[in-house]
């Protein structure tokens, strides 16, 4: 078992239990107290869990990220409408970034007919689609550390890989948006990948669909202010309303 699967049963076994020892969750996973105490510190500094005296209580605030296996067929439709509408905007000669996602995956398909395209990504399924479709592109791969549950790199590497690039524009997924929070994901290491991303673009494009409204997670990537654009396959006319004074603008797919 891989420690990202671990650490999904250690929440998945708190959501049932309410809390557990670090020698029930040794015996459970049959792994050393050692291991299952650095993963306990790993989740709590990411938000998932609180330690108590030889174990762990889930956080109230905690929300497990679901891997990429686990997201990439729901909604798939409107994903695909997502990623095309997101296409239509790279123009021939852009150098873009595309995160990590299963709906930023989409926007691959859609970029048969464009030239001259740089593409910077850190994530090994936008790396395969790009070679599974033979996409006549300049590919900038990110390194770093491997989450195996969502196939991105992160970490410090990646962070300082991709803080010495610029890009046209970055085109980056969200879990969760609300008016009030704005962009939140639950991994505060891919979190960093995202920021980072923002910053080293000339226009933002923030891609979720319709699930991912109201949702809220544990760390907060990019304000109202650093979004130039959504693009989304569903908005209630108000919240349009409110980020349009925001001065973002809502591209529906």
């Amino acid at each position: 078992m891989f420690a990202e699967e671990r650490k999904r049963g250690i929440i998945s076994l708190l959501k049932q239990e309410k809390r557990a020892s670090v020698n029930e969750l040794s015996e459970e996973f049959d792994v050393s107290r050692a291991t299952i105490r650095r993963d306990l510190s790993e989740l709590e500094k990411d938000g998932f869990l609180r330690r108590t005296h030889g174990g762990a209580i889930l956080s109230s605030s905690s929300k497990l990220e679901p891997s990429f296996k686990e997201k990439e067929d729901k909604l798939a439709a409107e994903k695909q409408k997502i990623g095309k509408k997101s296409a239509e905007i790279i123009k021939n000669g852009d150098t873009i970034f595309i995160d990590a996602g299963t709906t930023t995956r989409y926007i691959i398909n859609n970029l048969g007919n464009k030239k001259d395209l740089t593409i910077v990504t850190h994530a090994l399924h936008i790396i395969n689609k790009i070679n599974e479709i033979n996409l006549d592109c300049d590919l900038v791969v990110i390194g770093g550390n491997f989450k195996w549950s969502t196939e991105a790199m992160i970490g410090p590497m990646a962070e300082d890989d991709l803080k010495k690039l610029r890009v046209d524009k970055s085109f980056i997924g969200s879990n969760g948006f609300t008016l009030n929070s704005a962009a939140t994901t639950p991994d505060l290491r891919e979190a960093k990948i995202k920021e980072i991303a923002l910053k080293i673009a000339g226009e933002n494009f923030l891609l979720f669909d319709q699930s991912k409204w109201e949702e809220e997670y544990f760390y907060r990537f990019a304000e109202l202010n650093q979004i130039d654009f959504i693009i989304t396959d569903s908005i209630e006319e108000e919240k349009e309303r409110k980020l349009k004074s925001e001065k973002i603008k809502v591209i529906l797919a």
